[in-house]
């Protein structure tokens, strides 16, 4: 059985290359994503269908180029598995969204049980077209 740190990192590693299917199977269905922000970014998505229907799915209507994030530091104690990444798209309106992250990502039964996102959210609010209320 892998650890934590394998399980996030694998998922990171297909996420680099621009394939976002590994790191949502490793979320738990009933998972908490909580973008660690204010404004129209600050959103809590409960559960793993919620978050790819009302935050993922919306994101991705706007990329002109496949989303990659590239994980440059991955840290793990026991649950608990912190992620510093590097976003890189180039959008329809052409503009390019290359955002930094820390993901804490908790851990629970091999599974993503939260994720804190914490990003720059002025960045995002410049550049990317707001999610549909």
């Amino acid at each position: 059985m892998l650890d934590n740190k394998q399980i996030v990192a694998n998922a990171m590693e297909a996420l680099a290359g621009g394939d976002s299917r590994a790191f949502y199977e490793a979320m738990a269905e009933d998972m908490v994503w909580r973008p660690m922000v204010g404004g129209v970014w600050g959103e809590v998505h409960h559960g793993r269908e919620r978050a790819r229907d009302n935050l993922f799915a919306p994101l991705r209507k706007q990329y002109a180029s496949a989303y990659t994030n590239t994980a440059t530091n991955i840290f793990a104690e026991g649950d608990v598995v912190i992620v510093e990444a590097r976003g890189a798209v180039t959008l329809k309106s052409g503009k390019a969204y290359d955002n930094r992250y820390c993901f804490v990502i908790e851990m629970a039964g091999g599974k993503m049980a939260e994720v804190r996102e914490y990003l720059d959210s002025a960045l995002a609010e410049a550049v990317l077209e707001p999610l549909p209320a």
